[in-house]
């Protein structure tokens, strides 16, 4: 047999094992599943499992930095339309409520990794290129969308761009999980998760729009 059939082979297996963590992660979160479960899952054998990671943990990190490039995949598809920064920065927002009401169960696998992942003592190695990982690809479409609004004016031309990505980064974020994961009070009646989240984004165009734009 070829060594293009076994390495075929080889990267059908893993992507069976990320695709079989992923479906059992998001419907019974991670921390009640096993490798035992991920096998039977994926139709593969321990010995293959481990041929591929190295532990539980080292899948958990996998298939949270699918869902991430998941995500800003399809925000930065939205960010190609638009004639100005600020439309496209507008669209790619809008995109992203998209995203976090449609898959609430990834919302919310995000969520409980960082949570737990911050506060357990996981393998070094793991979180060193989850780090690498969040630097290259993290906010680097944010990047790009408003450096061409300040090139095309359509932002204040003093934001500093990459705090400016990183604040809309981690306020979006922040809100998504929150409305993915929690009800509103029967005491705020009238009030929406797209009330608020719409909020934001006004908010957060508001504070980096040029005024001219008005």
């Amino acid at each position: 047999m070829s060594e293009s059939w076994h390495k075929s082979l080889k990267n059908k297996n893993r992507a069976e094992i990320i695709a079989a963590g992923r479906e059992l992660f998001l419907k019974n979160n991670f921390i009640n599943v096993n490798i035992k479960d991920v096998c039977t899952q994926a139709g593969v054998s321990r010995v293959t499992f481990y041929k591929h990671f190295k532990s539980i943990d080292e899948l958990i990190f996998e298939v949270q930095i699918d869902i991430l490039e998941c995500m800003t995949g399809a925000i930065s598809e939205a960010g190609r339309v638009g004639n100005t920064g600020l439309q496209k920065l507008k669209n790619m927002l809008h995109e992203w409520v998209n995203f976090a009401s449609e898959n609430k169960d990834q919302m919310k696998f995000i969520t409980l990794f960082d949570i737990y992942y911050e506060a357990y003592d996981s393998n070094e190695e793991l979180k060193m290129k989850y780090e690498n990982f969040t630097k290259l690809e993290g906010n680097n479409f944010l990047d790009n969308i408003i450096r061409s609004g300040i090139e095309d004016r359509s932002f204040k031309k003093d934001i500093d761009i990459v705090k400016t990505g990183f604040y809309i980064f981690q306020t979006m974020m922040g809100v998504l999980q929150r409305v993915s994961y929690t009800k509103i009070p029967v005491t705020c009646e009238g009030i929406t998760s797209d009330d608020i989240v719409l909020s934001i984004i006004d908010m957060i165009i508001n504070s980096i729009k040029n005024e001219k734009n008005d």
